[in-house]
């Protein structure tokens, strides 16, 4: 589902947004920067700081990311899974700790990804859905 193009842009960034939305519609909004595409329909990200995110997930799981350089940019959306144990759980706490040893993993986040649309503003692709 995840284009080579989008892919290399998600590669690319140090960070981006992760948004989720609570049981009563709040939306919620963080910066993730320990991401990983493990195959094109799933991402993983790590958690250390979160705690509405990680509640929100544990709620309803909609997700969505926003990532963007310059005028290229596309929104991830997906459902996510919380994992504090397991084998998700293991395989992305030894994945992040080779490349950040010192790293708190609290949980990995593991979304399955429904749709990719373009954010790149201009009037053939904004809102675009790409896959």
């Amino acid at each position: 589902m995840i284009s080579e193009k989008v892919k290399e842009l998600f590669d690319k960034l140090p960070f981006m947004a992760l948004s989720t939305v609570d049981s009563n519609g709040m939306p919620n909004t963080v910066v993730i920067g320990s991401k990983k595409i493990v195959d094109s329909n799933t991402v993983w990200t790590i958690d250390t700081f979160h705690n509405k995110t990680k509640e929100n997930i544990l709620n309803n799981g909609n997700v969505s990311i926003a990532l963007w350089k310059g005028k290229e940019g596309y929104q991830i959306k997906g459902k996510a899974k919380y994992y504090s144990e397991g084998d998700v759980f293991e395989k992305g706490k030894n994945w992040i700790l080779k490349y950040k040893p010192t790293k708190i993993v609290k949980g990995v986040i593991e979304i399955k990804i429904t749709e990719v649309f373009s954010l790149s503003p201009n009037y053939n692709e904004a809102g675009k859905k790409i896959a």
